[in-house]
């Protein structure tokens, strides 16, 4: 069972998103916890949000901005669920990033 510490710390590496800052608030959290699942979380809203940032720019790039949108919806979208998933006690997982992050 999770304790209301290591929710609040996941769901705000999990919501940098929406205060701007999709890499800079989990890095906050990874470096300042000591738990390991909240550090686990952390390293995952990282690499999620890191590869969010690079495929919309590369989609900017490349559609000139048409397709950024979806992206961006997309990104919010699991970053909700996964805040979703924290507060009922889950120990989610990108569905992207989970083998590379869990090794």
């Amino acid at each position: 069972m999770l304790n209301s510490q290591q929710k609040l710390l996941c769901s705000v590496s999990h919501l940098g998103i929406f205060v701007g800052l999709p890499i800079v608030a989990p890095l906050i959290v990874l470096f300042l916890s000591n738990d390991n699942f909240v550090k686990t979380q952390a390293k995952e809203a990282i690499a999620f949000q890191l590869g969010m940032v690079i495929l919309g720019a590369i989609i900017a790039v490349l559609t000139f901005g048409l397709l950024f949108f979806v992206s961006s919806i997309i990104n919010m979208f699991f970053s909700i669920v996964a805040i979703v998933n924290i507060l009922n006690d889950v120990d989610y997982s990108y569905p992207v990033t989970s083998k590379f992050i869990r090794k």
